[in-house]
């Protein structure tokens, strides 16, 4: 450096120079002009100013009291602050008395029910999706108060004993003394209920059994315990899709998916029920609207489907399905409600009867309220799928934890389960199939009914020809229903509330239980034949 300085002198010193604060702005750039082709005389001018010592060196300011310049800005700005007159929004006049009095007469609150209700001159396709459309609530005929155990093979009702073919208890677990013995127990051991969420004081060792032994029995890392069923997936699905990601659905599925996709507030695309050619096309479609821009980078996808669906009882073609979501990179959700417990060799639902594997379904849903003849919902997954929902998912952080005495019920069912289910859903599995062919071969020359395909315990006759409205078609149905009532059968027509997308005919919605004998399923195609072929 000191050769340097000796050979090429800087202007203004004989020997060596630095950039001053006096110095031209105009005479050291032109220094640095002139010396563009010299970068060894550049850099040392550069260094002998930024080094200890040098003129633009953070020491130097502050040995020349630089400090007190920046403490004398801070001290102004603080004085500023203090001084300034705090923000008063503008007021706007006031109401007068009179023109409050004119916007509360304007006003109408919505009704918390349905104010009206549609009757058999409705014209209008009361499932249409219109926009715009009014869509009126079909007024059902109230249910028949059930004497006794609700959910037994059989049922008093009045002063008549009825076969139920209503209850989705499949397993009869919930009408099991081993289970309500140890629903006895648990009452006597921990209470009635836990009186709080599951963060604050509710959860209790028996959830926590719960959720193990469920995690293990689906052969997933962890599983979380919701108080109702309806509420996990109106929990679990806002909690992973937000506004702006994609969801495609099966248009089959039930309310409760509906009512979680809503909450999400995520753009919903439905394809046709079953349909996989639809899906390929939908698919196809989402993926050109990608590559043209019209898609998010950071869109999350979801594709979300019934294992057996409620409103139709036959079963998705999930391993198909699960090819398409891995090709095209979604995230499947998959409610296992009415496949849980009744699918599968050992119950397992829906993976087991596909021959999947656990980590193929990003989340599955699932209720405890048919096959587990309790109460509550599961959601089932990877380890941060399940942390994730202990702060986000709402039905979990907001509602009371699930009474102990069901938690218990659960497990006991499970343990059930896991000793006599295969035989359990092997009888099922035949006394299901005898009946649906029984009632195939009776309907199929029927002009009123027919059995739509399927193969799990739910079964659905739907209603064959066009009525002139959905509430005539509908009367029709409950017509059935009590003639088979009258002659000892009890059945149910399917309900929907007019906030559902269901645009399937009205049918008759039956369930087998394990503990119905042959004398009983062959009553029950003998009955609904007669009412049928008199309709």
């Amino acid at each position: 450096r000191q050769f340097l300085a000796e050979q090429y002198p800087c202007p203004g010193s004989s020997k060596s120079r630095s950039f001053t604060m006096a110095s031209s702005v105009k005479e050291n750039l032109a220094w640095c002009w002139e010396r563009r082709n010299r970068v060894d005389e550049i850099f040392y001018e550069l260094w002998s100013n930024v080094r200890p010592g040098g003129r633009l060196h953070p020491a130097w300011f502050f040995e020349a009291k630089g400090h007190l310049a920046v403490e004398l800005l801070l001290f102004a700005v603080i004085f500023y602050l203090l001084t300034r007159k705090s923000f008063k929004p503008r007021k706007e006049k006031p109401l007068t008395r009179q023109e409050q009095e004119e916007l509360i007469a304007e006003w109408t609150p919505e009704p918390l029910a349905p104010s009206v209700y549609a009757t058999a001159n409705d014209k209008q396709n009361l499932r249409s999706r219109t926009k715009g459309q009014v869509r009126k609530q079909i007024r059902y005929a109230r249910a028949p108060v059930v004497k006794g155990k609700a959910s037994a093979p059989h049922v008093q009702i009045g002063s008549k004993r009825l076969l139920n073919l209503v209850s989705t208890n499949f397993l009869n677990l919930a009408d099991s003394e081993r289970v309500e013995e140890e629903c006895v127990a648990a009452l006597d051991k921990y209470g009635c209920g836990s009186c709080g969420p599951r963060g604050f004081y509710g959860t209790i060792d028996v959830h926590l059994e719960l959720e193990t032994r469920m995690a293990k029995f689906l052969g997933m890392e962890e599983a979380i315990l919701y108080s109702y069923d309806i509420s996990t997936p109106a929990s679990a699905i806002p909690a992973f899709c937000k506004s702006g990601d994609l969801i495609v659905a099966d248009a089959g599925v039930g309310y409760p998916l509906q009512s979680g996709m809503a909450l999400s507030r995520s753009t919903v695309r439905y394809f046709k029920h079953n349909d996989l050619g639809d899906l390929r096309n939908l698919l196809d479609t989402i993926e050109e609207e990608s590559k043209l821009g019209k898609g998010k980078d950071t869109q999350r996808r979801f594709m979300v489907v019934e294992g057996v669906y409620a409103n139709y009882g036959d079963v998705a073609p999930l391993r198909e399905i699960v090819k398409l979501k891995e090709k095209h990179g979604f995230r499947l959700i998959l409610d296992d409600s009415f496949a849980l417990g009744v699918l599968g060799e050992t119950g397992r639902g829906s993976l087991e009867h596909h021959d999947l594997r656990p980590e193929q379904v990003d989340i599955m849903l699932a209720s405890l309220g048919h096959s587990f003849g309790s109460v509550g919902g599961i959601c089932a997954g990877s380890r941060r799928v399940c942390d994730h929902q202990r702060l986000s998912g709402a039905g979990y952080v907001f509602s009371a934890s699930l009474p102990p005495y069901l938690a218990s019920a659960a497990v006991k069912s499970l343990d059930i389960i896991e000793e006599e289910g295969k035989e359990m859903i092997a009888e099922l599995e035949a006394k299901t199939d005898r009946l649906r062919r029984g009632l195939t071969r009776a309907l199929s020359r029927s002009r009123t009914l027919r059995v739509h395909e399927g193969m799990g315990p739910v079964i659905h006759l739907q209603l064959v020809g066009e009525k002139a409205t959905d509430v005539s078609a509908v009367e029709s149905m409950q017509g059935l229903v009590d003639a088979a009532a009258r002659d000892g059968v009890f059945l149910t027509v399917a309900k929907y509330t007019f906030l559902d997308r269901y645009e399937g005919p009205p049918s008759i919605r039956i369930a087998v239980n394990v503990a119905h004998d042959e004398a009983d399923l062959d009553r029950a195609v003998t009955v609904i034949k007669k009412v049928a072929s008199k309709a």
